[in-house]
C-alpha cells in the first residue's frame, strides 16, 4: 500500500476520536505527511525501491510475525486496535491534540495492521463491528482504515466488505475514498468486474459511486485497454469527458502506451456522430499528451511525435497543452515557431515565455540571450518584455528596443509605460522620463 495513502487514512480514522471534520484530518494528514515519515524511519518502516517508488518495506518486526495462528493474530490485533481507539476517545474527553509519543504509536499500529493479509484483515473488521462500546464514529474510522488497506492488493475483497459495512458510511467520507480506490485498482486486472460492480451498487450507493469514483475506474482500465477505457465514458455515463480524457492519457507512460492511447482515441472519435463533441473530446487527449511529453525529455518526445504523423488539428490541440514548467521551455517555443503558422503559434509561444518568466525570468533572458533571431523569438521578447515590466520596466526596456521598428516594437514600448510600477515621485519620473525618449502617446 503507498505510503501516502496509509499515513493519510491512518490519521483519517484515528483522528475522527478528536472530533474533527473529514476534510480538515486530510488536509492535516498531507502537511504532517513529510513529519510521520521520518518518524516511520525512526520505527524501522522505510521505502522499498526495489518494489516501487512508494511501497512500503517493514524491516522491524514484533513478536505477531512468529505466531502460527492468523486468525488468533488478527483477533488479537483486533483487541488492541479497539484499546488504543478507546484511549483516543479517553484523550478527546480531556481536549487537545495528541503529543509525539501517541503519534510515534500511530505509526507503530500502521505497521502492525499492515502485516495483516486480507483474511485477517475481515476477522480484524468483523470484531471491531461487533464491539459494542465504541463511538459510532471511532468505528467508522477504524472499519474504513481496515478496508482501506484491503483496497491496493485486495480491491474486490475490499468492496465487498464495504457493501457489508456501507451503513457506518452514510455520514463519512472515508466511504468515497473506498470506492474510488478499490474500483480504480480493480479496474487495473478486471475492469468488466469493477464495471458489473457499479452496475450493481451504483444506484445503491449513489453519494459513493460517484463521478469521481467512476474516473478512478476509467484510468485504470486505460492502463492496459484504452481502447475499452473510452467505450466506458459512454457505458458509465460521465458527463466531464475533459477531464476523464485526461486521465486516460495520464494513464500512458511509455511511448508504446501513448501510441495505443492515440490509436484507440482516433477510433473512438471516428465513431462519434457528433462533430463538435468529437472534436472536444479528441482536443481534450491532445492537450493532455502535449502536458505528457513537454514534461520528458525533448528528444524523445520529438522522436515519438514524428512516428505519430498528427494531423494540423491534432497538432493545434497538442501545442495546447505544452506546459512551461518541463524544463525544455526554450525548445519548445522553437518548436511552436517552426511547426505551426503564426496565427496559431504566437498566443501559445506568449503564454510559455509569461508563464516562463514569471517563475524564472532569469533563465529566460539567459535563454533570449542565446536563440536565434526569428520571428518566434520577436514574439518571446515581446512577452517577456511585458512580463518583467510589471515588476521591473528597466529590465524590459533593452529588449524591447531589440524588436524591429514597427507596430510591435510600439506597442511593446507603450506596455512596458502602462505597466510601469507608479508607487512613488521616483518611480513615476522614471516612467515619464521612459514616455519622453520613445515618443509613446
Amino acid at each position: 500500500m503507498k505510503t501516502s495513502i496509509a499515513l493519510s487514512v491512518l490519521i483519517l480514522a484515528l483522528g475522527s476520536a478528536w472530533g474533527l471534520h473529514d476534510r480538515q484530518l486530510l488536509a492535516a494528514a498531507l502537511q504532517t505527511h513529510a513529519k510521520l515519515t521520518a518518524e516511520a524511519a525512526q520505527l524501522g518502516i522505510s521505502i522499498d525501491s526495489k518494489n516501487s517508488a512508494n511501497s512500503v518495506h517493514l524491516t522491524k518486526r514484533s513478536e505477531r510475525g512468529e505466531r502460527e495462528n492468523k486468525d488468533a493474530e488478527a483477533r488479537l490485533a483486533a483487541k488492541e486496535f479497539v484499546a488504543f481507539a478507546k484511549e483516543m476517545e479517553a484523550i478527546e474527553k480531556k481536549g487537545g491534540p495528541p503529543d509525539d509519543a501517541t503519534q510515534k504509536r500511530v505509526m507503530a499500529f500502521l505497521d502492525r495492521i499492515m502485516s495483516l493479509d486480507s483474511s485477517q484483515l475481515k476477522i480484524l473488521i468483523a470484531e471491531v463491528h461487533a464491539t459494542p462500546d465504541l463511538k459510532d464514529k471511532t468505528r467508522q474510522g477504524l472499519i474504513g482504515f481496515s478496508i482501506m488497506m484491503m483496497a491496493s492488493d485486495h480491491p474486490q475483497a475490499a468492496l465487498a466488505m464495504f457493501t457489508e459495512s456501507s451503513d457506518l458510511f452514510k455520514d463519512n467520507g472515508m466511504g468515497k475514498h473506498v470506492v474510488s480506490t478499490s474500483l480504480a485498482k480493480w479496474a487495473k486486472d478486471d475492469p468488466m468486474g469493477a464495471l458489473e460492480w457499479v452496475r450493481k451498487n451504483g444506484e445503491k450507493f449513489p453519494d459513493l459511486v460517484t463521478d469521481d469514483a467512476k474516473r478512478g475506474l476509467v484510468s485504470g482500465a486505460a492502463a492496459n485497454d484504452p481502447a475499452l477505457a473510452f467505450k466506458l465514458i459512454g457505458e458509465l455515463g460521465l458527463k466531464d469527458t475533459a477531464n476523464v480524457i485526461a486521465d486516460i492519457f495520464r494513464a500512458a507512460k511509455t511511448d508504446e502506451d501513448r501510441t495505443a492511447t492515440l490509436a484507440a482515441l482516433r477510433s473512438h472519435v471516428g465513431t462519434m456522430q457528433d462533430a463538435k463533441a468529437a472534436g472536444k473530446l479528441r482536443n481534450s487527449g491532445l492537450e493532455q499528451l502535449g502536458a505528457n511529453l513537454s514534461s520528458d525529455n525533448y528528444d524523445s518526445a520529438q522522436k515519438w511525435l514524428a512516428g505519430a504523423k498528427l494531423s494540423p488539428e491534432e497538432l493545434g490541440a497538442f501545442a495546447d497543452g505544452i506546459q512551461s514548467d518541463g524544463g525544455n521551455n526554450g525548445q519548445w517555443i522553437e518548436w511552436l515557431g517552426k511547426s505551426l503558422p503564426a496565427d496559431q503559434s504566437d498566443g501559445k509561444i506568449k503564454n510559455i515565455v509569461s508563464n516562463w518568466t514569471q517563475n524564472d525570468y532569469q533563465a529566460a533572458g539567459a535563454w533570449l540571450n542565446t536563440t536565434p533571431a526569428g520571428p518566434a523569438k520577436n514574439i518571446a521578447i515581446r512577452s517577456y518584455a511585458e512580463t518583467v515590466s510589471r515588476y521591473e520596466p528597466e529590465a524590459a526596456v533593452p529588449w524591447a528596443v531589440t524588436l524591429p521598428p514597427g507596430k510591435d516594437r510600439d506597442e511593446t514600448l507603450r506596455g512596458i509605460y502602462v505597466r510601469w510600477p507608479k508607487k512613488d515621485d521616483a518611480s513615476k519620473a522614471a516612467a515619464e522620463a521612459f514616455k519622453t525618449t520613445h515618443g509613446i502617446k
